[in-house]
């Protein structure tokens, strides 16, 4: 079973996270810049379709 014999590589990320860097813990990991971003784009997006939105609202535009 590849579960039982797995290396123990606890100590190694330890090390590499608790290093000093100038990084923000958040973004060390190697798919942490991917989430982060991906995360970013969707809330950016969603606010400026609200936003768009509202201010279609206030304008009293119709399709």
């Amino acid at each position: 079973m590849s579960l039982v014999s797995r290396p123990n590589n606890i100590l190694a990320q330890q090390r590499y996270f608790q290093a000093p860097s100038k990084s923000p813990l958040f973004l060390r990991g190697p798919r942490d810049k991917l989430f982060v971003y991906g995360t970013f784009l969707v809330l950016g997006t969603g606010l400026v379709g609200s936003l768009f939105g509202v201010t279609r609202m206030v304008r009293d535009l119709k399709d």
